[in-house]
Formats: C-alpha cells, sequence, structure tokens
C-alpha cells in the first residue's frame, strides 16, 4: 500500500468521528482531529542521505548534478561544515520550512586515545600510524623507542620538562630531554586537507608507560573547518560562481 492511499484511509477513518477540521494552504490539506496540531495529509517525501567518506566523493556528487531537477535553474543547495569530520548538503526549505539532507561525507578516522599510558610498543605504533611524521613526532619516536627504565629514579620531570634513560647504543646509556609541550600533525580531519598542527604534553611514567595530552583547548578544530571551507571552495568554484553553493561552518 502506498503512502499516499494510506494516509487517505487514516483520514478517512478519523473523518468517521465527525470532530476533524480540514485546512488548505496553498496546494496542501491538512487536517486535526483534536483542534490542536495539523497534519498533512500528503507530507512530502525525503529520501535518505547519500554518505560517502570523503572531500572527493562529495565534490563529485555536487558536479555531476546528479539528483538536481533536470533544468537550467536547479535550486541552491547549501553544504554545511558541522565538524572536521563531517559534511553535510541541504537542500533549501519547502513549502512546509523542512530541509531534506540530500548527501553527508562522514571522515573515518582512527582516533588516538588521548591522556592515557600507553605501553612502548603500542605508543609507538599509533604514533607511527596515526600521526604525520613532523619533527617533534620524529624527536618522541627516537626517545620512546629507546626507553631502559629500570626503576622511578630513571625519570626525572620539573614540571615542564622530563628527562629519562635512554639507550644511545647496543651498550651505552645515557640521558635524553623529551620534548614537551610538542607540536604535531594527528590524523583528525578529511585526508584531502593539511591535517591542523596543535600542542601536546608527552609524559613517561615509572613503567616506562608513554602518553600524550591535548594542550590546545580544542583550537584544532576550528582550523579544520577552516581547511575544510577552503578547500570546498576551490573545488566548487564554478558552482559557487553560479550562486547554485553556498557553504558556511
Amino acid at each position: 500500500m502506498s503512502e499516499n492511499i494510506k494516509d487517505a484511509l487514516e483520514y478517512a477513518v478519523d473523518l468517521s468521528s465527525g470532530q476533524e477540521v480540514i485546512h488548505k494552504i496553498e496546494n496542501h490539506v491538512f487536517y486535526d482531529s483534536n483542534k490542536a496540531s495539523l497534519r498533512n495529509l500528503f507530507p512530502a517525501k525525503y529520501a535518505d542521505p547519500l554518505e560517502v567518506n570523503s572531500l572527493s566523493g562529495l565534490v563529485q556528487y555536487l558536479l555531476s548534478k546528479f539528483d538536481q531537477e533536470l533544468s537550467d535553474d536547479p535550486d541552491e543547495l547549501l553544504v554545511h561544515v558541522k565538524s572536521p569530520t563531517k559534511v553535510v548538503v541541504y537542500s533549501q526549505l519547502n513549502a512546509e520550512r523542512k530541509r531534506e539532507s540530500l548527501i553527508a561525507a562522514q571522515a573515518e578516522l582512527q582516533n588516538y586515545p588521548y591522556g592515557q599510558f600507553l605501553d612502548q610498543e603500542r605508543f609507538v605504533i599509533n604514533i607511527k600510524s596515526l600521526f604525520d611524521r613532523t619533527d617533534d613526532a620524529e624527536a618522541i619516536l627516537r626517545f620512546s623507542s629507546a626507553i631502559k627504565i629500570e626503576n622511578s629514579a630513571d625519570v626525572k620531570d620539573d614540571g615542564v620538562t622530563q628527562t629519562a634513560t635512554v639507550r644511545t647504543g647496543a651498550k651505552t646509556v645515557a640521558e635524553g630531554e623529551v620534548p614537551s609541550p610538542a607540536v604535531l600533525r594527528p590524523f583528525r580531519t578529511f585526508l584531502e586537507v593539511e591535517q591542523p598542527e596543535s600542542q601536546f604534553v608527552f609524559r613517561i611514567n615509572e613503567r616506562g608507560n608513554c602518553a600524550l595530552f591535548e594542550a590546545d583547548g580544542g583550537l584544532w578544530k576550528y582550523h579544520a573547518k577552516e581547511s575544510i571551507h577552503e578547500y570546498l571552495k576551490t573545488e566548487l568554484k564554478e558552482l559557487i560562481d553560479k550562486e547554485k553553493i553556498t557553504i558556511i561552518l
């Protein structure tokens, strides 16, 4: 049974109670059975939004004009950069003051466990796989890979920097300063844009486990959204110039 027929039958049943009020606004017919709320007899139907995992996929969809009406002057679309990992495209408001979500890009990323001490092997693997190889990242890798903890006296902490005993050769042991705060670029947004850098506090505990603590107050999120905005402005310039796309943060 189609939705239109179903709605019509529901209306017919309600009509038998003799309490309905029918309203016609432009080309829409509404009714209510409790004198409090209106219900559209034939409401607009919305498709589920298309889901992609990259900004390039979203751009390709918009440039193709695949789901837009076959006209020389399609409606303007709204592109909302909702977060560093999500962008949604909406249609204009319809007669019912509702928007349709046409497509959503959701980045697929593996998150680093900030604030947790990890054993040496897990920490090194996470740094290598989830961070861009900046100078500070390389320095942290060198230190964390060479840590040799014998007792708690091996770690010296003055509240600003830490000093740990590290292995500098097969048999030689020396002291090295751990960089903290470190400027790193974790993979935290779409891979098409430059990953935002921010500061992290690097710590080693008495067991030789390592941890990173975020130290920028979430400012990276704003920079990530700005990068996404700039990327979309460049890739969708043709549609923006024709006033067919509006991008907001």
